[in-house]
């Protein structure tokens, strides 16, 4: 099992996926696009993707609708500037195990490992 995270911005996450990788104990694995994490999701069948704003090709809600209609069991963790109250009507029925700041800290990656341990 692996987590994989779709963003274009890895450099400034580097501090929140240490943390998640070493509190998961799972290897991560970077993806700048939409559609080269719904492949990887296909063939590899990953524990969590973490999915960024600002993809070039799909929109966050969007790539969590293709990862439930190719592997349900995949959870889902999306960074967004969305208010908790907004993010969590238009996500409704999807799954979501996070929604999670734009701004990413290490504590935000040992929060993820917490809650995906507990699922």
């Amino acid at each position: 099992m692996s987590i994989v995270v779709a963003t274009t911005r890895a450099d400034t996450l580097t501090g929140f996926m240490t943390a998640l990788a070493v509190e998961s104990g799972l290897d991560i694995e970077v993806l700048t696009s939409g559609k080269s994490t719904l492949e990887k999701v296909k063939v590899q069948k990953p524990r969590l993707v973490v999915i960024d704003e600002g993809l070039p090709d799909l929109k966050p809600l969007e790539l969590v609708r293709e990862i439930l209609m190719v592997s349900a069991m995949t959870l889902t963790a999306v960074i967004t500037d969305m208010a908790e109250e907004d993010f969590h009507e238009a996500s409704e029925g999807y799954g979501v195990l996070k929604a999670l700041p734009l701004e990413l800290t290490r504590d935000h990656g040992k929060e993820l490992a917490g809650l995906l341990a507990g699922v």
